[in-house]
């Protein structure tokens, strides 16, 4: 969770261009445990975002190293406070983006 919550933490400094502040860990996803020294795999993206905040999902994936198969894991949600009032908007450019961009929206009025 913590490498998880670090790379969310320097995406949303990427995006921001500045130091962002945690404001909430939205949701947490478990799908699979993942063993004691298991090679994991982590991915972040901005998906939302509105006035100063900005939502960053984390998706963690598990290899198998002798099928050299990967298993999602875990999704992580978090949301950071730029302390900027007008955040660039997150424009979805495929289908995928798409969902996530709905999906974050979700999260951020709940």
């Amino acid at each position: 969770m913590r490498q998880a919550f670090e790379l969310a933490w320097a995406n949303a400094a990427l995006y921001c261009k500045s130091r962002p502040a945690i404001w909430m860990v939205d949701d947490i996803i478990f799908r699979k445990p993942v063993e004691v020294g298991s090679l994991l795999f982590f991915s972040s993206q901005i998906v939302y975002t509105k006035g100063s905040l900005m939502l960053v999902n984390v998706h963690a994936e598990v290899l198998d190293i002798l099928t050299r198969s990967r298993d999602t894991t875990n999704h992580f949600y978090f949301v950071f406070d730029s302390k900027q009032p007008d955040m660039p908007r997150v424009v979805p450019h495929t289908y995928a983006e798409s969902m996530l961009y709905l999906d974050g929206m979700r999260h951020m009025k709940d």
